[in-house]
């Protein structure tokens, strides 16, 4: 088939109708959005129907000269066929090579009868918008004042050519789009204590299905609308949908005003944050960096966002002593900071200083974290719910297990009280407590915990997501403790693969990583395997810049211990225990409770016999 037949070509199937052309896809005649890998995807199962394509095949078509991991087209495949609805079970799996669309399929020529498909969509939304008196009046005040907001801001926005009226028309589209997202998606915030109406989430979609050809003519629009549809997507937790919008109104922005324009800050800044959330950090990484860099040459008001949203993203590859110098700069010139800002850098400043072992300043960091939440929010919000979720775990890695616990309490009530009990969100409290039960030698209330999470993480993040990255680790050692030999070797298998790729270049994050897997590999009796890894922290912690006095290269001792108890070699257990005990005495201001210090004390007067 020619790239013009592909351009033009309509297809047909069950209840399905799908055009090449702009990826648009409709269901019983409504359109449904899915996003450009999606689209690229259907389309090319449709062209050989019934045939497998394999998955590298799949991958260039998806996602063009980008390296992803498969994981994201077994995601892909997942959100088309939920689109497709009934007819998405056509898309089969062809175990180890890819998958195909089974037929019938009828291919259909000419351009698609837009007219009526646009006054269908009218119909809808003039019904559900105008169903009764009352709220036909508060729909038209809304769009009234949105519209006249709208027009009133775009002309003062390209009226204005002089610095300080740029800078107040920048704030008034951010108000407007505040304004907006508020009253007409504010269901779209998974936060929200009402339910989501499920009726506005199809008006929201089917209107990003069509506002590029309806709007076509009207690039500022479009832009400002895909921004705020994005900022739909965020809040419902799909931020691969919402990257695809935030990347349209960037792509449109640019056009309209250069790539390095203010108008781009705030979609950088989300793009930043839902690219981050969506576990493509190293894209992130450039937007974030030109975000903070336009923001800080133009003088924008937004400069403090993004130098947090930048400093959020380092935080999650390992960059954490970049990330607590930034934040504790943000954090010093506060004056312009909205308290979402503020709590959000204590927040990221608090997980940053834990990383660096400043267990004090860290502990005060989470405090103000938990006072901006409660007031800002009160204790019924999730954002409540993770700042006690957070300061919760740091307390576990504190050792204070019983005040861990009511914090984890907290967080657990919050959670499934807005959220529900099993969105992974809602799980993060759990993991503490599990983390909590190894430290404390109870590896089948771990394991318990771990097992479950990590089905759900997999179906829910992917298997290449830190999160079930780290779920993976702890289930390995609990697997191991508890006699789960195979199950912790296969884990440990998966776990170093994935780690291979997505820890390369980001020593500071891989430390932890590679040794819990020396600990699980010990727990094994793979005493080889598991030096390996000890070794392999070492020289991580050294390319990471991690001070001589951080507890981690102590716990490298500490490890040193548990292999040698593997080998049944109790004089290199006590020796290496004594030399774990000695550097964490050495360490600066670790709290007493500090669980690496019981377990170097028990290495120091090992016997193989009591402890095996």
């Amino acid at each position: 088939m020619g790239a013009e037949d592909s351009e033009s070509c309509r297809w047909r199937f069950g209840r399905v109708m799908f055009a090449e052309a702009g990826g648009k896809l409709a269901i019983d005649g409504q359109a449904t959005e899915i996003d450009r890998s999606c689209a690229a995807l259907l389309a090319a199962l449709l062209r050989r129907i019934d045939e497998p394509l394999g998955k590298d095949e799949l991958l260039e078509i998806g996602w063009p000269g980008r390296l992803v991991h498969e994981n994201s087209l077994a995601k892909a495949i997942g959100r088309l066929r939920q689109a497709l609805g009934e007819d998405g079970r056509r898309i089969e799996a062809i175990y180890g090579s890819g998958y195909r669309l089974t037929g019938p399929v009828e291919r259909l020529h000419g351009p698609p009868p837009e007219a009526g498909h646009g006054a269908g969509i009218a119909t809808r939304l003039r019904a559900r918008l105008f169903e009764s008196r009352q709220r036909a009046l508060t729909t038209a005040g809304v769009l009234s004042l949105g519209l006249s907001l709208v027009v009133a801001g775009a002309a003062l926005w390209w009226a204005s050519t002089a610095q300080q009226q740029a800078a107040e028309r920048e704030r008034e589209v951010e108000a407007l789009l505040t304004f907006l997202s508020s009253d007409l998606l504010a269901e779209a915030d998974p936060y929200a204590s009402t339910q989501q109406d499920r009726s506005l989430r199809q008006v929201v979609e089917r209107t990003a299905a069509t506002m590029d050809d309806r709007l076509r003519d009207d690039p500022a629009t479009r832009a400002v609308l895909h921004r705020m549809v994005g900022q739909a997507f965020s809040g419902w937790g799909e931020y691969e949908k919402a990257v695809s919008h935030f990347d349209r109104a960037q792509a449109l922005n640019t056009r309209l005003h250069g790539g390095y324009a203010r108008q781009n800050i705030p979609v950088d800044i989300a793009l930043c944050q839902n690219l981050r959330l969506a576990g493509e950090t190293r894209r992130a990484d450039r937007i974030c960096l030109r975000a903070e860099q336009v923001a800080r040459s133009a003088g924008s008001p937004l400069l403090g966002a993004a130098q947090i949203v930048r400093a959020k993203l380092q935080f999650e590859v390992g960059q954490y002593d970049e990330a607590a110098t930034a934040l504790a700069g943000v954090l010093t010139d506060s004056a312009g900071l909205s308290p979402a800002e503020r709590a959000d850098a204590e927040w990221f400043q608090a997980l940053s200083l834990r990383k660096l072992a400043r267990f004090e300043l860290a502990d005060g960091a989470y405090r103000r974290h938990l006072t901006i939440r409660q007031a800002t929010w009160g204790d019924r919000h999730p954002l409540t719910a993770w700042a006690y979720a957070d300061y919760g775990d740091f307390l576990v890695a504190s050792g204070d297990f019983a005040k861990a616990d009511r914090h984890l309490s907290s967080a657990e009530a919050i959670f499934n009280a807005t959220l529900g009990s099993n969105h992974p969100e809602s799980l993060s409290p759990a993991y503490s407590r599990a983390i909590a039960h190894l430290w404390r030698g109870e590896p089948d209330q771990a394991r318990a915990i771990l097992r479950p999470m990590l089905t759900r993480y997999r179906e829910t993040l992917g298997s290449d997501h830190f999160w079930t990255l780290y779920v993976m680790g702890e289930l390995a050692l609990a697997e191991a403790q508890t006699g789960g030999v195979e199950q912790a070797e296969a884990l440990l298998r998966e776990a170093r693969r994935i780690g291979a790729r997505v820890l390369y270049g980001r020593d500071a994050k891989a430390a932890y990583f590679h040794m819990r897997w020396a600990r699980a590999l010990a727990a094994l009796g793979k005493t080889d395997e598991a030096e390996d890894e000890r070794r392999r922290a070492h020289m991580a912690m050294d390319r990471g810049g991690f001070m001589p006095d951080h507890p981690w290269r102590a716990r490298l001792d500490c490890l040193a211990g548990r292999i040698a108890l593997a080998r049944r070699d109790a004089a290199a257990a006590r020796q290496a225990g004594r030399a774990c005990l000695s550097a964490l005495d050495a360490a600066d201001k670790l709290p007493p409770t500090y669980p690496a210090l019981a377990e170097a004390k028990s290495l120091a007067g090992a016997d193989v016999n009591a402890m095996r």
